[in-house]
């Protein structure tokens, strides 16, 4: 299976990079197909491991590694990459050999740890990856006297030192506050505005009103000279001859050069019609009646349309076309907003976007020829904003947080503080909290055997400071709530995202809590099992949801989840396989309910949709989280009937645009997703506040009729009444065509779909 997914991605990129249109489009996906390639090769031959915990051959666990989509490792590691500027640089002012153990030694000599010793006391260094924290994390051990750690931590990594890169990236010290996030840098953001590229519409527009439309009013002028009262005379001078000759010539010409409009080149068009009655007259040609009749009506329709071109109406109108097609392109004006942010820090956010979004000035025109007093197009401050340092509660108002996704990428820099504040010294406090937002960003791995992703701890110079900080346990549940809260306000008709599972997991530790948090696992992946943290959230979350509308939707015995067995310590590769041998001597497990409840048998076959039913039933039995949230004292400022409204209002915009789409299955699953979260919400809030939401006529009014058939089902739940039909409880996966689409009049998939 593994193998099979990897040879789909290689095959996918492969296409790209040899039919798509956009040759940047064509580079990336050649580079990806490369990086496909190699996995598969080094797959192969044994290098790589997939599924493993350490999947290369020669790396240790802790080096970062180079992951591709769906978590298969090249083989290669994201530190191991040529000698870089800085580095080349630094060889050079030391005299020595432009070698990677070369300069890593210099750093361990008195005058190499004092440089670090300033970079740590600057903060003017990077942190891409982990592995850049290594020699400062020694160069910080040797100067607090824990030669015994350094040395440790120098056994452990200069193995390595020839093939990866351990020393810092020197850059301008950090002016982001602690409490600021940003989604891209100024750097990205700047980056991102130089890339805009001409729309080729509006270029083509911009030619026709700055070219073609003046050329084609002096052809038109030109015939008018012998046109009167409706009448067209054909009794030309050499004079009228020789214009018309050199207007046909002109028109070669610009033909030549301005290529972007092509409606001229039209045989039906007005302009093509004249000119090529213009070239049969100037050659002496007669014109048979029916060319007569075409150019006397393009004569005739262009005068309607527009006026003759010496008229009052006919120059206002040309005036304005002549403003539009002068007005410089908005790839231009991008280009001088990304010269204006390439000034600030570009691996920092930007304080204040709205400073970059003013007219252009008289001395970028005099140093981009574009005018003075433009106005910077949309899309300028649409890319700004998205760079905007500020809280994260701030960015969330202004909407440049726009999904739940997006928030668990900027959470680790909150958690960051966390971190930092363990330890005393701030130098080592700035570069754990650096060390653990570039951990963060670390792509997760294929896993197989239910084995866990690398941990942070399992850093060596994590390791090797541990003995140096104090627990935060106060902050970090501060930071957990406020994180939880952000997210239930926010995106309440979302699931938690597996990153900000990931953040929240990390907090909780941190603040000495054993709450089982678990993420959404993937069914094209999956292989039948779970670990035993997701029956100890059932349990946690059985005490939350026990008894109400929750529980009675979804048909949850309270005493029959306490009563769950652990899983068997040690579980095949395969649980599908495992099922069909496994005694029952362990007594009913998670796994085992799961699978029951989907109604799912190992005899059934694998499948896509047959996994996502079984992850289902363990998202519903576990609550996927909300559960755990309100046992740690999540509090969102907003109520719990507002959240539930909100999200019965996205099941039904949800289930409308499924009855729309071509393939609709990833809309219908995201729509019991927050129908969901809607019941668990009104479950929280009590039954009397339950009743009123579920009575209020407009909650999901506006929605497609099968609205009415859920809120009605759920009612009758409330009520006390059982489920009528297997409709209900609404799930979101189905083997098989899903009877929503039925009840909302979706039109069955054609074959192939």
């Amino acid at each position: 299976m593994t193998n099979g997914y990897a040879l789909g991605q290689l095959s996918k990129t492969f296409l790209t990079a040899t039919t798509h249109e956009d040759p940047d489009v064509r580079r990336r996906a050649d580079r990806r197909a490369q990086r496909w390639a190699q996995s598969m090769e080094r797959m192969a031959d044994g290098r790589v491991e997939v599924g493993a915990r350490v999947p290369v051959r020669g790396l240790p666990k802790w080096v970062t590694l180079e992951v591709l989509r769906g978590g298969f490792a090249t083989g290669s590691a994201l530190a191991e990459v040529p000698l870089q500027a800085d580095e080349i640089a630094l060889a050079r002012r030391l005299g020595i050999p432009a070698a990677r153990r070369l300069i890593f030694g210099y750093f361990l000599t008195d005058a190499g740890l004092q440089e670090l010793h300033d970079l740590l006391d600057s903060g003017a260094y990077r942190v891409e990856i982990p592995e850049d924290a290594a020699l400062l994390t020694i160069a910080w051990l040797v100067r607090a006297g824990d030669r015994a750690g350094a040395l440790d931590l120098l056994e452990q990594v200069s193995p390595f030192a020839e093939k990866l890169r351990l020393a810092p990236k020197p850059t301008n010290a950090p002016t982001t506050p602690p409490d600021h996030v940003f989604r891209i840098t100024a750097g990205e953001a700047a980056d991102a505005l130089r890339s805009r590229k001409p729309n080729p519409r509006v270029e083509a527009q911009r030619e026709a009103l700055a070219v073609w439309n003046p050329f084609s009013d002096r052809v038109l002028s030109l015939w008018l000279e012998q046109y009167q009262d409706g009448q067209l005379s054909l009794d030309c001078d050499a004079a009228w001859r020789a214009s018309a000759s050199a207007l046909v010539d002109e028109c070669d010409r610009l033909a030549t050069v301005h290529t972007l409009c092509t409606k001229y080149r039209k045989p039906k068009e007005n302009l093509a019609i004249l000119l090529r009655a213009l070239k049969a007259v100037a050659g002496g040609e007669n014109l048979l009646n029916r060319d007569i009749g075409l150019v006397r009506c393009a004569i005739e329709a262009q005068v309607a349309k527009r006026g003759r071109p010496e008229s009052d109406e006919h120059a206002a109108l040309r005036d304005q076309q002549r403003v539009v097609a002068t007005a410089p392109a908005h790839s231009r004006l991008a280009a001088v907003a990304a010269d204006r942010v390439s000034r600030l820090d570009v691996a920092e956010g930007i304080g204040e976007p709205e400073a970059f979004f003013g007219d252009v000035t008289a001395e970028e025109e005099s140093q981009s020829g574009v005018a003075e007093g433009s106005a910077m197009p949309r899309i300028v401050p649409r890319v700004l904003t998205r760079a905007h340092s500020a809280p994260i509660e701030d960015l969330l108002e202004e909407g440049v947080v726009p999904s739940a996704e997006v928030l668990a990428a900027l959470v680790p820099r909150v958690s960051a503080s966390v971190v930092a504040s363990a330890y005393a010294d701030q130098a080592l406090a700035r570069l754990a909290a650096a060390n653990y937002r570039a951990f963060r960003r670390r792509r997760s791995l294929l896993l197989l055997n239910l084995e866990k992703q690398i941990q942070i701890t399992e850093l060596p110079w994590v390791r090797a400071v541990a003995g140096h900080s104090h627990a935060t346990t106060d902050e970090a549940m501060a930071v957990a709530r406020r994180v939880g809260a952000l997210a239930l306000d926010h995106f309440p008709s979302t699931i938690l995202p597996n990153p900000l599972v990931q953040e929240l997991h990390h907090l909780l530790s941190t603040a000495g809590h054993d709450i089982p948090l678990v993420e959404e696992l993937a069914a094209d992946i999956f292989m039948g099992g779970f670990s035993d943290k997701f029956r100890r959230a059932s349990q946690g979350a059985t005490r939350v949801i026990g008894g109400t509308l929750y529980a009675k939707y979804y048909g949850i015995d309270s005493d029959q989840i306490t009563s769950l067995a652990e899983p068997p310590k040690q579980q095949p590769t395969s649980g599908w396989t495992w099922r069909r041998a496994r005694a029952t001597e362990h007594g009913l497990t998670f796994g085992d309910l799961c699978w029951a409840r989907a109604g799912r048998t190992p005899d059934g076959g694998w499948s896509v949709a047959a996994n996502g039913m079984i992850i289902e039933q363990s998202q519903i039995l576990t609550t996927h989280n909300l559960a755990a949230l309100v046992s740690i004292g999540v509090q969102p400022t907003r109520s719990w009937m507002d959240l539930a409204r909100d999200a019965i209002h996205r099941t039904s915009a949800l289930l409308e645009l499924a009855s729309r789409q071509r393939r609709p299955l990833a809309t219908v699953k995201d729509a019991a997703y927050a129908w969901r979260q809607a019941i668990f919400y009104l479950s929280v809030a009590g039954p009397a506040e339950a009743e009123k939401v579920l009575n209020d006529e407009s909650v999901g009014a506006a929605g497609p009729a099968v609205m009415a058939e859920l809120l009605d089902g759920l009612r009758q739940v409330a009520a006390g009444h059982v489920h009528a039909d297997d409709r209900s409880p609404f799930l979101g996966w189905a083997v098989g065509r899903h009877w929503i689409l039925e009840a909302t009049d979706h039109p069955p998939a054609l074959p192939g779909q």
